[in-house]
């Protein structure tokens, strides 16, 4: 199991709470860029994260690519790729670069679908929910055969009922 968040802007006690949370449990914690942290902060150790928008850290990268229990996960912030217009660019992105994986955010909205075989996963905002779901929140995504199971949870890391998918 591992562990997405995004869109933290500068609540790094929302960061720290999921880490705490999770870090001796999850195989891999993501965090999608917006965090509006230093790249030097500490707490990044043991989180993989990337540049934002919002991210003038110049030790972010725009995008990495990270073996976690088998699988090819490519992790961005999306708006590069324009995300909030479609995934279109992502995927194409995404496939040239062998993803099994591709995580994203900067929409602050879930996204969870198969495209090609690929999981695009959005976790949606741990700072500033957007869209019909205005909810902090994070996903939780755990591998199984041939399948993810794909749990969005609040910040008290309950269960979001709606948001509990099988792709």
């Amino acid at each position: 199991m591992f562990v997405v968040m995004s869109d933290s802007h500068y609540d790094r006690n929302v960061v720290e709470s999921i880490k705490k949370k999770y870090q001796a449990s999850a195989t891999a914690i993501f965090h999608c860029g917006d965090s509006e942290l230093l790249s030097s902060d500490e707490i990044w150790n043991g989180i993989t994260v990337v540049a934002g928008n919002c991210d003038y850290d110049n030790g972010y990268q725009d995008f990495i690519l990270q073996e976690v229990e088998g699988k090819k996960v490519l992790i961005t912030h999306g708006h590069l790729f324009y995300v909030g217009l479609g995934l279109d660019r992502y995927s194409y992105f995404a496939e040239e670069k062998g993803a099994d994986i591709a995580l994203f955010g900067h929409i602050h909205r879930p996204v969870a679908q198969k495209i090609n075989g690929v999981l695009y996963l959005n976790p949606g905002s741990v700072a500033q929910p957007r869209g019909e779901y205005d909810v902090k929140m994070y996903a939780t995504i755990e591998i199984t055969d041939r399948q993810y199971k794909i749990s969005y949870r609040n910040l008290q890391h309950e269960p979001i009922s709606e948001l509990q998918f099988i792709l």
